[in-house]
């Protein structure tokens, strides 16, 4: 799409339906998305939000049958009442009517030509479906994925998904209201009454759907200004918040391999979590301090509590500027989502940093029209206790937090330098953040950043990446009095940096992305 003189915007759209064929396990046009643009004419940074949300009816919880009834919790995790009203092509649409370039139909041809013609079974989709976890996923896609034998094909198999394309080709042709309108939501409001429970959404609630375009959340980091995605993110005020944290204490010195300021880091992290675990929803249902959990005076308090030598025992969510008069209880929700990252940047100078999503691996384990539907509704607090409300309480047509952080970085000059953000459900936070300080203040390049190992603090434990040299800090923090564990860490990173006149890119390797650019022009 750049060759063909399109925006970053456009090339992003033609990304993601291509994505919807060989990483549908992780996002597509059955999930939401976040947007995050820069435009380098007007100089103005915009965010959409194209999460997706609840419908006009909906119980108190996931785990809340329509007659008050408490669900169990493993089986309220897939299944038509999991699906959220998808936003991911109606943010598109959006945005590339205000920011696109080329023609609507132009950007699905690739996908379309793939899904026909045939595409290699992508490796990171066959480990996948190889899992003994998603043995019940490659059940439910065998047609799409499954050999005779049962058994997902070989990674490189040449593989078609005609139904695929043959939806692309009347979203293409028709653009998204139409297309919707046309039986599109009719038919995926049908699907989502399959599985353990019947979804209580309708086709009219995916017509009514609506992207709603939110400020930039923005905070310094040293030298830096960094921007990222409003709530209903909580992943981009936890970034913000760890960043300023660690610069406040770091004394100039972030060096992942020393345990004392990996102890700084997750301590920092714990109190992040603590923070949006009680502040953060929906902004368009409830009041959420976004500008005073990312203010340096409150995070300079927070930093403050940080005891150098000890872990504290339960980090509390604190009172920044904005909270007065309200008491919500924390969120106990799992904030999952295995998703997709892209970082674009364009001839013109145009930015897009894009998360995406269908949250669970395969979501809800349920399809329209070929494509995969998204869980977003676990998302959700899944059962509220008598008397007590979360701002993350299911309510109807609200729209769920996630980690999700699409984030742009931009000079003393104004000038964008980095974009990026990764895929890997809740320790996104920890991803970005460390991936961002490695960048900033190491001096990393982007592939640097994305390759080094992980330590995450989106769990109960301190969470470090097995088989790296990560893990072999566990026991100097466990000796601080941290609870740790050392588990696998599967990130999607993706990340550009500016270079003078160019950009390098860097996609993690853990997943199938690549980084790639055109050559520069040639000289008269």
């Amino acid at each position: 799409m750049l060759q063909r003189g399109g925006t970053a915007m456009d090339a992003a759209i033609a990304a993601q339906m291509v994505l919807g064929l060989v990483e549908p396990h992780a996002s597509g046009i059955g999930g939401g998305t976040l947007i995050l643009h820069w435009d380098a004419r007007s100089r103005r940074l915009r965010s959409w939000d194209g999460l997706s949300a609840a419908p006009a009816r909906t119980t108190a919880g996931l785990r809340v049958d329509t007659d008050g009834t408490l669900l169990p919790s493993d089986p309220s995790q897939r299944g038509g009442r999991t699906v959220g009203v998808p936003g991911t092509v109606p943010v598109f649409w959006v945005a590339h009517g205000q920011t696109g370039r080329l023609p609507w139909r132009e950007l699905f041809e690739p996908a379309i030509e793939a899904a026909e013609k045939g595409f290699p079974m992508p490796a990171y989709l066959h480990a996948v479906l190889s899992s003994p976890s998603n043995a019940p996923a490659l059940k439910a896609f065998s047609e799409w994925y499954a050999a005779p034998d049962g058994r997902p094909w070989p990674a490189g198999t040449v593989l078609r998904h005609p139904g695929y394309a043959v939806t692309l080709r009347e979203l293409a042709d028709k653009g998204a209201p139409r297309w919707l309108g046309d039986g599109a939501a009719q038919r995926l409001a049908q699907a989502a009454q399959q599985g353990y429970r019947p979804s209580l959404m309708t086709s009219q609630d995916v017509q009514d759907y609506r992207p709603v375009e939110r400020e930039p959340v923005c905070a310094p980091f040293q030298a830096w200004r960094v921007c990222t995605a409003a709530p209903p993110s909580f992943g981009g005020i936890a970034v913000l918040q760890i960043l300023q944290m660690v610069d406040a204490r770091a004394g100039g010195r972030f060096d992942f391999a020393d345990p004392a300021f990996v102890h700084l880091y997750a301590e920092a992290g714990r109190l992040a979590q603590a923070d949006r675990r009680q502040h953060v929803g929906d902004p368009d249902h409830v009041r959420v301090p976004a500008a005073g959990l990312v203010s340096q005076n409150y995070t300079r308090q927070r930093a403050a509590l940080i005891d150098p030598q000890r872990a504290m025992a339960s980090p509390a969510a604190g009172r920044p500027a904005g909270t007065a008069g309200v008491a919500w209880v924390p969120d106990d929700g799992p904030a999952h989502a295995q998703t997709s990252q892209m970082a674009i940047a364009d001839a013109e100078g145009n930015v897009v940093s894009v998360t995406t999503t269908n949250n669970l691996n395969f979501g809800a384990r349920l399809a329209a029209d070929g494509y995969v539907l998204n869980n977003a509704m676990t998302n959700f607090a899944a059962a509220p206790r008598a008397g007590e409300v979360s701002a993350n309480a299911m309510a109807p047509r609200k729209r769920p937090v996630t980690s999700m952080a699409p984030t742009i970085v931009f000079d003393a000059d104004g000038r964008p330098v980095i974009a990026g953000g990764s895929a890997g459900g809740g320790p996104i936070v920890d991803y970005v953040a460390a991936a961002l300080i490695d960048m900033l203040a190491n001096g990393r390049t982007p592939q640097q950043a994305v390759s080094r190992a992980h330590v995450s603090t989106a769990g109960a434990k301190v969470q470090f990446e097995k088989d790296t040299a990560a893990a072999t800090l566990a026991p100097a923090l466990a000796a601080r009095g941290h609870e740790v564990e050392v588990l696998p860490l599967n990130s999607g990173q993706a990340f550009i940096r500016r270079e003078g006149t160019r950009w390098i890119g860097a996609a993690d390797p853990r997943r199938d992305g690549v980084a790639r650019a055109l050559p520069p022009p040639a000289r008269p």
